[in-house]
Order: C-alpha cells, then sequence, then structure tokens
C-alpha cells in the first residue's frame, strides 16, 4: 500500500511540478516505489538466502537469487540515471538561470527564432 502511494505521489508530483529539479526528485520517487512495490510482492517467509554452509542447509527452502539480483540491477541504473539527469539540470540551471520549465522553453524559443 505505502509504495502505491508512493508511486502515485511521485506521477503527481511529475505531472504538476514546473520546477525540473522537483520532477527529477519526483521521478526518484517513482523508481524507489517501484523496487519497494516490487521488494514488497516478493518476500515470503520461511525461506532463508541461497547461502549454502552445510548438507542439511543444502535441502531447505531458499529465495531465488534472481529477482534479487535484478533488483539490485534496477537500484544501480535508477541510480546512474538519477545522477545524470541531475547533472543536466545544473547544465540547464547555468545556461538559462532558472529550472522553471515554461520559462526556459520561452527562453529556448527565442534562441531558435
Amino acid at each position: 500500500m505505502t509504495a502505491v502511494a508512493s508511486f502515485f505521489i511521485g506521477i503527481a508530483g511529475l505531472i504538476f511540478n514546473r520546477n525540473i529539479l522537483k520532477k527529477v526528485l519526483s521521478l526518484a520517487v517513482v523508481e524507489i516505489s517501484t523496487v519497494l512495490f516490487y521488494t514488497g510482492i516478493s518476500s515470503v517467509g520461511g525461506i532463508t538466502a541461497p547461502i549454502i554452509s552445510s548438507v542439511d542447509s543444502y535441502f531447505a527452502a531458499m529465495a531465488n537469487p534472481i529477482p534479487q539480483a535484478v533488483i539490485i540491477t534496477g537500484i544501480v541504473i535508477g541510480f546512474a540515471v538519477l545522477s545524470l539527469l541531475l547533472v543536466f539540470t545544473i547544465m540547464l540551471h547555468n545556461r538559462y538561470h532558472t529550472l522553471d520549465v515554461h520559462t526556459i522553453e520561452r527562453i529556448f524559443e527565442r534562441e531558435t527564432q
């Protein structure tokens, strides 16, 4: 439930904010909420980590490591995308001296004419 609520809060931030930095942070909230949602639906009680320490633990119920690897990969990719978006936001601010989307669009249209 928390993951779904934070997902829609992030989507609302993407739609209703005019500030680029707030849009980037809203996108980070959406990314984190998808990881939280996937983690929440994949957790199952009664299973252990897939680490074999003895013969008895070999036959125990173990978690599948593939979804865990996919989640970690998604977190790393999300961090890389967020970092690049923040760099591009800084570049936009240095060029246009504002983070307002509508102001940047107006300045860009004047520059291209």
